[in-house]
């Protein structure tokens, strides 16, 4: 440890047998590797993993389990009066809505919520979060398309698990009160008229309609 002798207190300052104590067990133990491996697993909550993202989460007052939109059909074959082909997945007795995130998508959603508990809710502010969040995906922005209403817009596709994080009602950054939907709009695979900087015919698919809406 770098100056050991700053962790004396003053009445030992003077004891040769303490000092000498000390000074072989510093020779021996260094704390430093373990105090980095702390601030990098524990405290930095950009690298923190497992139990230490745990601690994130309840510093911010949010759990670790979401839980997503599930259907009731279930797939049959004709007559049993279940969904055909396309229609439905197969039955599970065990089947759950609720799901246990990874340490990356926790991440995520930890920044999220901490995002909702330092906004001031304009729409600038709400930009800034946006574009930082998601500054190596891609370009993601926040409009104003209604009363009382906003959008997510990003220009690429969202992975399944953002999806799902953003269709928690609790989750993105915005007002309280204010309804909001997401709109995924990946321009390198998305067919648009000159000067929209899509992708001319033959080049792309039309965009889908704004999705998770929320009131």
């Amino acid at each position: 440890m770098k100056n050991w002798r700053q962790t004396v207190i003053s009445q030992y300052d003077n004891s040769p047998r303490l000092l000498a104590l000390i000074r072989g067990e510093d020779a021996e133990i260094d704390p430093a590797p373990e105090i980095l491996n702390f601030y990098s697993a524990v405290f930095d909550p950009r690298t923190a993993v497992g139990w230490g993202l745990d601690c994130w989460g309840r510093i911010v007052g949010v759990g670790r389990t979401i839980a997503l939109e599930g259907t009731p059909k279930a797939f049959g074959f004709k007559g049993s009066g279940l969904q055909p082909f396309g229609q439905g997945t197969f039955y599970s007795a065990n089947a759950t809505t609720t799901y246990r995130l990874g340490d990356a998508a926790y991440r995520d959603l930890i920044f999220l919520k901490a995002a909702i508990n330092i906004s001031n809710g304009s729409l600038r502010d709400l930009n800034n979060i946006i574009a930082r969040l998601f500054k190596n995906r891609g370009r993601a922005w926040v409009i104003h398309s209604g009363t009382m209403h906003i959008r997510f817009g990003f220009d690429f596709y969202l992975r399944p698990y953002e999806r799902a994080l953003l269709r928690q009602e609790d989750v993105p950054p915005k007002p309280a009160g204010v309804g909001y939907d997401v709109y995924e709009i990946p321009k390198a695979k998305t067919f648009g008229f000159n000067g929209s900087g899509l992708q001319p015919f033959g080049h792309g698919v039309f965009a889908k309609g704004p999705s998770n809406a929320h009131s």
